[in-house]
């Protein structure tokens, strides 16, 4: 009778699995497009037929597309968004100049379709451009938090031929982060298009001196696949990552297009109250078993020596600086000071322990009230999504932090009132460090598991 019921019970189990595998909405692949930007020159009155394909994979779902002309807007960080027609305000608007012959489509797997983005200007057209968006999207797969939508948003960038093109901007801010030691100075430039035609190329200079007039850097941004839209407002940003001493500093900067015309330029000052600690600059070197190394910060405050055989073949390991405000959710009672670094190209356990030292700096101080032996040296462990504080020694006498582990992922110094545990830096174990497995991966282990399990109770008996 047991042995039944241990058979249905497998049963149920693999039927369980292959509902869930049925269920689970399929991933979609990213759409095909060929016509993913239009960017031309038309003359008032004239017509444009402008043909757009889509495909898919085939080992995609099929899909039911819908095919929309919006508004162009544009993000700080200068991505491009489609407006919904209230929103739609700019005179530069040609959203009502397009017009799409099959607003709705069916794409089977591995299928094709090409719809015809007819843009007619009328002949009463303004001077300079005109932009759109034409967002080609699915309707929504799955239910609830497994709703899934696939889309692409084609940009419509059209130039009207014949008539004056104003190229002016104004720079509308000039202004830096919070100076946290250990983390770059952000410094961003708010520019406004507020000519009549968008801009292909811009550049950002920013120039810093100090007190004396001597300059201590030059920053400068690269060229950007976007193109700025009129009546838009967009910012550079740049990173200052000098150590700096208490005192003012200016920093001037300039917009300009590729031809090296300025565009508009800014002066401001910023005021550094305590030493400016510059954020650890990328550092890597190759492990090998037979030897020991250390992976050192250019300014010294971050080292991890590794013993001869912590890794087991060669492997190349980088010290990357990690950006505070990008941390993932600190534990609860802690607080971040300013130095936090990531150490990639390891994954899971070491052989031998490697020992990490950290000189902490005055953010980190600040962060603990001033009590240094409140810091510890902190590691998130990514397939459980928390943070492991390591047991840490504080030497007050060269203000540093030492800790061992045989792990490593992003770093931070906490200012904590926990109770750090040597033990925990060791979690996850060799898998955790490898795979992060997501709800498909998991039913299709227990599927194998339950198939083994039938498999081998029908042998035994």
């Amino acid at each position: 009778m047991k042995s039944r019921y241990d058979n249905r019970l497998a049963i149920c189990l693999v039927i369980a699995i292959l509902a869930g595998l049925i269920l689970l909405p399929a991933p979609v692949g990213a759409l095909k497009v060929i016509g993913s930007i239009y960017k031309g020159t038309a003359s008032p009155g004239q017509t444009i037929v402008f043909p757009i394909t889509i495909s898919t994979d085939a080992t995609d779902p099929p899909m039911d597309m819908v095919v929309d002309v919006l508004g162009f807007g544009q993000n700080p960080d200068m991505s491009y968004i489609g407006l919904a027609p209230s929103s739609d305000t700019s005179p530069y608007s040609a959203r009502g100049y397009i017009s799409i012959n099959t607003p709705t489509l069916h794409l089977d797997p591995g299928a094709s379709k090409t719809i015809n983005a007819t843009i007619s200007v009328p002949s009463n057209a303004g001077a300079g451009g005109g932009y759109a968006i034409i967002s080609i999207h699915s309707q929504p797969q799955g239910t609830g938090s497994a709703l899934v939508v696939t889309a692409v948003n084609v940009p419509v960038m059209l130039t009207i031929g014949g008539s004056g093109l104003t190229q002016t901007g104004m720079i509308t801010g000039l202004t830096t982060g919070e100076i946290v030691a250990g983390q770059p100075i952000t410094i961003t430039t708010g520019f406004k298009n507020t000519g009549n035609n968008r801009y292909t190329e811009t550049f950002n200079n920013v120039t810093v001196t100090d007190s004396s007039g001597k300059q201590i850097a030059q920053l400068s941004t690269s060229p950007t696949p976007f193109s700025i839209i009129p009546g838009n407002t967009v910012d550079y940003v740049v990173n200052l990552n000098t150590p700096l001493s208490p005192g003012t500093y200016t920093m001037q900067s300039i917009v300009s297009i590729n031809n090296g015309a300025v565009l508009d330029s800014k002066t401001s000052t910023f005021e550094v109250k305590s030493a400016y600690v510059a954020a650890p600059q990328e550092a890597s070197i190759t492990l090998t078993p037979q030897n020991s190394a250390v992976l050192a910060s250019s300014d010294g405050r971050i080292s991890v020596s590794f013993p001869a055989g912590a890794v087991l073949s060669d492997v190349a390991v980088t010290l990357k600086p990690f950006e505070l405000n990008q941390l993932p959710p600190l534990p609860e009672g802690s607080k971040a000071g300013g130095t936090c670094f990531e150490i990639d190209g390891l994954s899971g356990l070491l052989s031998k322990d490697a020992k990490i030292s950290v000189t902490y700096s005055g953010a980190d101080l600040n962060a603990a009230g001033g009590d240094a032996s409140k810091l510890v040296l902190a590691r998130y462990d990514q397939p459980d999504g928390k943070w492991i504080l390591l047991q840490t020694s504080v030497d007050t006498g060269t203000t540093t932090l030492t800790a061992t582990s045989n792990q490593f992922s992003t770093w931070a110094v906490l200012a904590s009132s926990g109770q750090p545990s040597q033990a925990a830096g060791k979690t996850g174990g060799f898998l955790g460090g490898i795979l992060a497995l997501d709800g498909t991966t998991v039913l299709l282990s227990l599927g194998l598991v339950v198939v083994i399990f039938g498999i081998w109770k029908r042998k035994k008996e």
